[in-house]
């Protein structure tokens, strides 16, 4: 998944790195969703969150303007996700099986089954749907601990 969202990253010049800070899953998922609202709402500033369990980025919460997917006509500040499963059959049946992937709209990049969903600026959304990719497809539990990074992708 990573490779994935970094090579479409890549096709807008975005540059990754910064410090992870490590927490439990739901704090974590609170304190990173409220920082990047509160540092890039008012800019519009596009963002991306890696949320990373044992040196891998498990999922991604980004501004939906780097998805074609999940652009707005008016590109204003959101949280989205970019769910990717290259080679993860199990896991990819896994998330059809929930009710929220039905929120999401698929599509295939390079052949891979990706699925992408615009939560709006709503955090508590994000949260929730996070917690459920993770601990419903992923298998992880709320009380784990991740890293998470967040990197300022300059103004959209």
């Amino acid at each position: 998944m990573k490779k994935i969202l970094l090579s479409i990253l890549a096709i807008f010049g975005i540059t990754v790195g910064g410090k992870a800070q490590t927490e439990e899953l739901q704090t974590g998922l609170i304190n990173t969703l409220t920082i990047t609202a509160n540092r890039f709402e008012k800019s519009n500033n596009a963002f991306l969150i890696n949320i990373i369990k044992d040196n891998v980025v498990i999922l991604q919460i980004v501004h939906g303007g780097l998805i074609e997917q999940a652009r707005t006509e008016e590109n204003t500040f959101n949280f989205s996700f970019n769910v990717t499963f290259d080679n993860e059959k199990d896991n990819q049946n896994r998330f059809t099986a929930l009710k929220i992937s039905k929120d999401f709209k698929y599509y295939e990049w390079d052949g891979i089954p990706c699925y992408a969903l615009n939560v709006g600026n709503d955090k508590n959304k994000a949260e929730e749907i996070a917690i459920k990719i993770l601990t419903k497809v992923y298998g992880f539990d709320s009380k784990d601990l991740f890293e998470f990074e967040i990197y300022d992708q300059g103004r959209m």
